[in-house]
């Protein structure tokens, strides 16, 4: 693991900043010269007060205006027990392998798969987690042993790229049993000791297919909005109802991520644009860039969205689009279809 890099604090933020501070000043700048309004003028600053947004809502969610200046201090991992679900393969083992660089006090890996990570920290506990009885028993002994996971990551997923035509209800049921039923049993297993705390932090895997549509994904679709769904509901339940703000929680909405999980699976690419333009336009996530924007909220303490690549930040406006905007996207090659490309 020595080639991984110790995650940072937080890229992006420590990004943000500086940038905010350099757009500032050139507009300044520009405005001292002379320089009239225009599109290049309008554009800093309209990107100024996007980034600024991002930090009044992160400062918001976390209750904290330290969030806005990025000052807001770092967790001590000293003691700390994180819960990952699916940590053998893909996002998961990439996350294993951050989380060990921040010498937590165990690492618990649920997962039906081989592990080929040791490691004193970790432990793997073979659990196949659609079986209700299985994982309620696994989350019991946890709970005995550690007590509540200072740490929850709800990663596993399943997807089949099948339209509905070709989806069995046997399909689904086990889609739905690993993206979202699994996510209801842990959470009502370790929530109480959370809520009881009041401290905490609980991440899950959403997608970006959770907002937008796609062909060839209806089962993931579906499970995926649900997750983003509860997620939600369970934010609202900490902060209002359970009165535990210090519950920190994290939603991830990734694009296609290059793991074996996806395997072959592409957007579908049109004949009209070249294939490099296409995947320029819609790209692929690398899980380990992703476990490590991930480690780093998780370092920082604070409840927010991840959404990579860039063009996951575009979703939610996708959906409201003038009809004849999406039918120019889909003519020119840019759309939600998937296309399986697995050898049979």
């Amino acid at each position: 693991m020595a080639d991984i890099e110790r995650p940072s604090r937080d890229g992006l933020i420590d990004f943000i900043v500086p940038v905010q501070v350099a757009i500032y000043v050139i507009c300044v700048l520009l405005r001292y010269v002379g320089y009239s309004p225009t599109a290049l003028f309008a554009t800093l600053v309209a990107t100024g007060f996007a980034l600024f947004y991002r930090q009044v809502k992160s400062a918001y969610l976390n209750n904290s205006l330290n969030y806005i200046i990025g000052s807001q201090g770092t967790l001590n991992w000293d003691g700390q027990v994180v819960f990952i679900t699916g940590g053998s393969n893909g996002l998961g083992k990439a996350l294993v392998k951050d989380l060990l660089l921040m010498r937590p006090k165990r690492i618990i890996n649920v997962d039906i798969a081989d592990n080929d990570i040791t490691h004193d920290t970790l432990q793997t506990i073979k659990c196949d987690i659609t079986n209700s009885e299985q994982l309620q028993r696994v989350c019991g002994e946890v709970i005995k042993e550690h007590g509540t996971p200072n740490i929850v990551v709800l990663n596993a997923g399943a997807f089949d790229a099948k339209s509905l035509t070709e989806s069995t209800t046997a399909d689904f049921r086990n889609t739905l049993d690993v993206n979202f039923t699994s996510h209801l049993e842990i959470l009502n297993a370790f929530l109480p000791g959370f809520i009881e705390r009041n401290r905490g932090h609980i991440v899950s895997i959403g997608s970006i297919l959770g907002e937008l549509h796609a062909a060839h994904a209806a089962t993931y679709c579906a499970t995926k909005a649900a997750v983003i769904s509860l997620f939600q509901c369970l934010r609202v339940d900490l902060k209002h109802l359970h009165k535990a703000p210090d519950v920190k929680t994290t939603l991830v909405f990734p694009g296609l991520i290059e793991t074996r999980l996806f395997g072959n699976v592409k957007y579908s690419q049109s004949s009209r644009l070249p294939a490099w333009i296409s995947d320029a336009v819609m790209p692929s996530v690398n899980p380990t860039n992703l476990a490590q924007r991930i480690v780093g909220d998780l370092n920082m303490r604070r409840t927010g969205d991840i959404r990579s690549p860039y063009f996951v930040h575009l979703a939610s406006w996708y959906n409201h689009l003038p009809p004849f905007v999406m039918n120019a996207l889909e003519y020119v090659g840019i759309s939600f279809m998937l296309n399986n490309t697995k050898e049979s």
